[in-house]
């Protein structure tokens, strides 16, 4: 893969807010680091400890456990069912366009039934309830040894933390002991314990306590600072957090997860759109389009020679855009369309989008282990054409074509090529800006934000939970004898 394509293929994932994780890994793994390196400057070893296990454990059981899972079931139980989980489950709904029948109907008209993904189709229409099962048994088994996983990792960071705080209560009981030993040995220390007997002969209280909140103990609370639940992007895992949070820490992970969900999900469109039309309004560009159209050869060729600008006229004409979508008829013949017509330039470019999604073949090895898959001009069956998204592509295409008609872009190859290369860097800036400002609020804004919460509620950043435990131990090792030297 050249450097060019490298960097296409990363742009164009990163910028991939809406059918990708690959963003939304990017800024948790990257995050994850910030936030433990925030939580080591601010706090102490044990926070930053817990955070290491919890934020980078977590990150790795969702980014690798869960499409783990999925996969070993596509190899173990659908394949004992002789079912393909390529099969895109929207194709089995009633009210589908893009439906299992109309696919294998198409197929028929083009002559491809002796094909795979004609059998693979046909397994399924004759096997709905199979395929719907196979689907949500893969979903709740994977959901659940993945959140059985993750709450694990969680009672692990837990009692380690617990059994860190034990030996820590325990050691510092030892030094008191060997602290007071050593004063009463010596002989200023027997001097001041006879002052403080009474004229019975009795054993008094000590004037001077070398085990109260001003000693040792202020300074173990001071090495304990906040410990939160790392992201979780589910909802039902954001209650495990909640539910299994210790006293004293449960408003903070409630805080941390609302704020972390916010980001990656409703605001991190928003947050893409508002870097685009920042640095499209900077720059002269429309910026909507996908990076990677942006990049590809196809599309400036078909931009230069004014063949996509034709063939969207020509579309325009033949479909009520407002009607896609919502109206079954005009989808059915735009799907009829989009089959029939592989290589109009409408049809290329949603191509290029990925709405509609085309076949995939081997292309050669990565180390010689891992297949390199390469796009085909065909189109792939067994893959779902959203009609909804395909409206969406055709307005950012209406209007990339506007403002480079203005600009002169269209019909030139040479302009349009510069015109794309400026939207190109334009695009980049605003994909890579959103990326770091995610970073920015879940990383660093949001644990300020509950540092500070802390420090108002306690007058501490210390994390509550610890705080407690420690005190609770404490008292249990004295309950029960404390330490003997």
């Amino acid at each position: 893969m050249s450097p060019n394509s490298l960097t296409t293929s990363i742009l164009s994932s990163l910028g991939n807010n809406t059918g990708s994780i690959f963003p939304m890994a990017t800024k948790d793994l990257i995050k994850n680091q910030v936030t433990v390196l925030t939580y080591k400057k601010d706090g102490g070893k044990h926070d930053a400890f817990e955070k290491f296990v919890e934020e980078n454990g977590t990150s790795l059981v969702w980014l690798g456990g869960l499409p783990l899972i999925k996969k070993l079931l596509d190899k173990t139980l659908y394949r004992a069912f002789k079912i393909d989980p390529d099969v895109d489950i929207r194709k089995l709904k009633s009210d589908s366009s893009d439906s299992v029948e109309f696919t294998l109907n198409k197929l028929k008209e083009q002559g491809k039934t002796d094909g795979a993904q004609f059998k693979a189709l046909k397994k399924v229409s004759e096997n709905k309830n199979i395929t719907k099962g196979l689907f949500t048994g893969k979903f709740a088994i994977a959901t659940g040894l993945t959140m059985f996983a993750l709450g694990k990792i969680i009672l692990y960071k837990q009692k380690d933390t617990e059994e860190k705080v034990k030996q820590k209560v325990r050691n510092d009981m030892l030094q008191e002991l060997a602290l007071k030993n050593a004063v009463e040995t010596s002989e200023t220390g027997k001097i001041f314990k006879g002052l403080t007997k009474t004229n019975e002969g009795e054993k008094g209280t000590a004037a001077l306590s070398f085990t109260g909140s001003k000693g040792v103990g202020a300074l173990s609370a001071f090495m304990y600072n906040p410990v939160l639940n790392q992201l979780i992007l589910d909802g039902g895992i954001t209650g495990l957090r909640i539910g299994t949070g210790r006293d004293g820490e449960k408003r903070g992970i409630t805080l941390k997860e609302l704020i972390e969900i916010a980001f990656l999900y409703p605001l991190a469109l928003p947050i893409q759109r508002g870097f685009e039309l920042l640095y499209g309004t900077i720059f002269g560009k429309d910026t909507s389009l996908n990076y990677d159209v942006l990049a590809s050869d196809s599309f400036k060729d078909m931009a230069g020679d004014n063949s996509i600008k034709n063939a969207l006229a020509d579309f325009s004409k033949e479909y009520d855009l407002e009607k896609i979508g919502k109206d079954g008829d005009v989808d059915k013949k735009l799907l009829n369309f989009i089959y029939d017509n592989p290589d109009n330039p409408v049809v290329k470019f949603l191509k290029e989008t990925g709405d509609v999604s085309t076949v995939k073949k081997t292309a050669g090895k990565k180390f010689g282990i891992f297949n390199v898959k390469e796009a085909t001009s065909e189109i792939d069956s067994l893959a779902f054409i959203d009609t909804k998204s395909i409206k969406k592509s055709i307005n950012k295409l209406s209007k990339m074509l506007d403002k480079m008609d203005g600009k002169g872009a269209l019909g030139n190859v040479q302009k349009a090529s510069q015109y794309l290369k400026g939207t190109r860097f334009a695009k980049g800036l605003s994909i890579l800006s959103a990326i770091a400002f995610g970073i920015w609020g879940t990383g660093v804004f949001e644990t300020k934000l509950v540092l500070k919460m802390r420090e108002k509620e306690t007058g501490s950043t210390e994390n509550q939970a610890i705080t407690n435990l420690e005190s609770k131990i404490r008292h249990q090792m004295a309950f029960e004898g404390g330490i003997k030297a």
